[in-house]
């Protein structure tokens, strides 16, 4: 019988299995086909985040499985090589990603598994693995992209991992009833995934991105003249703003973000001194207290991740809820600034005194900051400040005679400045005389301190899109091309007071945005020729811009802006007060609802598959009798298993056996037109076969267990 076996065993063609589960592992199976496409997509969709020469290998490993899915290639990399590509891969990925954080690394070595994976699957061991892998890796793509784009994108990646587990066990359905079933049991899963988003806790994150990207995530802690003209052309989002009431009017949006001091004759940047000062303060836990005075206005803000800490809040924003006051820290220079980086959307809430800055303080730390000066470079700036200076004494009268400088002498404001390398200051001045608010925020500052008048440069946004309708808050997004940056200057009796140049020369700039101040340059976002923004003129396109801003805003402010805070007003507004007891009866009706939920999807189906009990009560007899005679062989149907039972056990237990047998293909198999009469008939008959093998069961007790010879 095993020579039998071996022999048929190798005369069957490998390449065509015999049963099911070899079918399934084919590696035509259309599974491999769509898991291939999947790991590309999201491949793709973290451009940024990984690295080069893994995405390649992504590609690589694409391609051969498509190759070997259309029968370009028969066979597919040996485990030996894939060993050694492995090997070699994690030695690359330890030099060229450990600079880049333990997250990104992480990340790139689940791409670098499921890319390997994919070409080395053989199993449904393997199969499992790469699904599992898959899943969490497309969880990790919110880490980095929070979007409702992105995340309809990562839906449908979900999506089609779970149609290729469909394949993979059913490789002979079509895609149409793949796709219906897998679409009934996902919509059979979201209440619930609905139910455990609201009222499973919010906890904070887990883990931080370290690295931030280019000059498009934001304005950075040192500005040269012209580097906030290149950020202008972004057409980026940088924040939104909702106002718990009126929002203020154009030309009193100025955002606050970043203060700079240090002024060595070219730059603008954070003085290092600053930044000592705030860490021994924070390291004190000594925050900034500002004297606050006048009128408010509350509002939220949605952040976009700037990878860096400072926050946007219009003069003198201070931290309005009880977890921004925990997340958030004052600086003594008016800044908020986030404890932790923002790598993701953040959400804080900000009441502003816009009517608070003149009544600040300041101190000789601070004066001595804004002060300084370069000893060398822009000497004809020094010579020109120092005339003016003896001709006006008076602080305000000199601000006043820079500022109509700048409107008597032509300046011109523009997003193409040329460069000017060598004493910028005075080439601005006395030559180009034309630039963006950069130039003229460095120009009017540095002119301030010749004159032994504190200055600093603030950069931050000015401006923004407002979003009014009648049934909801108003709200504005503002956008990177709404960079901007202004001066501050100190006076004995006005206090810090905000100058802005550039309202000077471009007042069209203040009061209706960049876009109308270059109208004629006609410079707006030049490198950017599909910027959504530039068809503002046509009703279609603004209109379509305007509803995927007013989605984007309500999917970041509801779901993405779902914070604990939130959680728990949702709790109050259905069970009232928070106590434990509320709280555990709100926690057992959600358990209740689920279980309910669980019960209509699985119980008909349940019912559908019991068993039927005379088949049930033939098998407890047939396997009470392989007990005996060895296993019943899959070819023999009743009849003839009866048949073998009677020459192999004696007749007392093979005549009780027989009466079982011919009990159960009388109701199985004979059929009636007459209903009644077969529920009777199965009901008697069930009742005589559970007597004959109760009988049967104690027939066969004491007989020798024996095989067939």
């Amino acid at each position: 019988m095993n020579i039998k076996l071996l022999f048929l065993r190798l005369i069957t063609p490998r390449s065509r299995p015999t049963t099911l589960k070899d079918r399934q592992q084919q590696s035509n199976n259309p599974a491999f086909l769509l898991l291939s496409s999947i790991v590309f997509l999201f491949s793709l969709s973290l451009l940024d985040t990984i690295i080069g020469w893994i995405l390649l290998l992504v590609i690589c490993s694409a391609i051969i499985r498509c190759a070997i899915f259309f029968a370009y290639q028969k066979h597919i990399p040996t485990l030996r090589t894939l060993n050694l590509l492995a090997v070699l891969s994690i030695v690359g990925l330890a030099y060229s990603a450990w600079p880049l954080g333990l997250l990104i690394t992480m990340v790139n070595l689940l791409v670098l598994a499921c890319a390997l994976k994919l070409m080395q699957v053989r199993t449904q061991r393997d199969v499992y693995q790469l699904i599992t892998s898959l899943f969490f890796l497309i969880g990790c793509g919110f880490i980095f992209h929070q979007s409702m784009a992105y995340t309809l994108l990562y839906a449908l990646l979900i999506f089609g991992v779970i149609i290729a587990l469909g394949f993979f066990h059913a490789p002979q359905v079509d895609f149409k009833q793949q796709l219906k079933r897998t679409l009934i049991l996902t919509l059979q899963a979201l209440p619930i995934g609905l139910l455990l988003f609201f009222l499973m806790p919010q906890l904070p994150p887990l883990w931080q991105t370290p690295k931030a990207k280019s000059m498009e995530t934001g304005l950075a802690d040192k500005i040269t003249p012209g580097d906030i003209a290149q950020l202008s052309q972004s057409s980026e989002l940088a924040f939104r703003a909702t106002f718990k009431n009126q929002a203020p009017m154009a030309s009193e949006r100025y955002w606050r973000a970043i203060v700079m001091e240090d002024f060595d004759g070219r730059s603008w940047q954070v003085h290092s001194a600053r930044k000592q000062q705030r860490q021994i303060n924070q390291f004190r836990r000594q925050e900034f207290s500002p004297v606050l005075t006048g009128s408010t206005i509350d509002y939220d803000v949605i952040a976009e991740p700037t990878q860096q800490n400072w926050l946007f809040g219009l003069d003198i924003a201070t931290p309005l809820s009880l977890k921004s006051q925990g997340e958030i820290w004052q600086s003594a220079d008016f800044l908020l600034i986030s404890q932790q980086k923002l790598h993701s959307k953040y959400h804080y809430s900000v009441r502003s005194y816009t009517q608070a800055i003149n009544a600040q303080t300041t101190s000789e730390f601070d004066r001595q900051l804004s002060l300084q000066t370069p000893q060398q470079g822009n000497p004809r700036t020094q010579k020109w400040i120092s005339q003016l200076r003896a001709q006006y004494p008076n602080d305000q009268d000199l601000i006043r005679v820079l500022l109509n400088n700048f409107t008597q002498e032509n300046f011109v404001y523009t997003l193409r400045p040329k460069p000017m390398f060598i004493d910028p200051i005075d080439v601005f001045l006395f030559e180009e005389r034309a630039g963006f608010c950069s130039h003229y925020a460095s120009a009017m500052a540095y002119s301030l301190r010749l004159a032994g008048i504190p200055a600093r440069i603030v950069a931050g946004y000015q401006g923004g899109e407002l979003v009014a309708k009648p049934d909801q808050e108003q709200y504005l997004s503002v956008y990177q091309y709404d960079a901007h940056a202004w001066v501050e200057a100190w006076d004995k009796q006005t206090g810090w007071q905000r100058i802005d140049p550039t309202a000077a020369v471009a007042p069209e700039r203040i009061t209706m945005g960049l876009r109308q101040a270059m109208l004629d340059e006609g410079s707006f976002l030049a490198d950017s020729p599909f910027a959504l923004a530039k068809f503002t003129n046509i009703a279609l396109f603004n209109n379509l811009r305007l509803f995927l801003a007013d989605m984007d805003y309500n999917w970041s402010r509801w779901v993405i802006g779902f914070d604990q805070q939130k959680q728990q007003a949702l709790f109050k507004r259905i069970v009232g007060t928070l106590t434990p007891q509320r709280l555990a009866l709100l926690g057992l009706a959600i358990v209740s609802f689920i279980a309910i939920l669980l019960g209509l999807f699985f119980v008909p189906h349940w019912l559908r598959q019991k068993p039927d009990p005379m088949q049930e009560w033939y098998m407890r007899a047939v396997k009470l009798i392989e007990s005996h005679i060895g296993a019943r062989p899959s070819w023999q149907g009743p009849q003839d298993f009866d048949n073998h039972v009677n020459k192999n056990l004696p007749p007392t237990v093979s005549q009780t056996f027989a009466d079982i047998t011919e009990l159960y293909v009388q109701i199985k198999y004979r059929a009636s037109n007459d209903i009644e009469s077969i529920d009777s008939g199965r009901r008697q008959s069930l009742k005589s076969i559970k007597n004959a093998v109760k009988r049967l069961k104690k027939q066969l007790k004491g007989l020798p267990h024996h095989k067939l010879s």
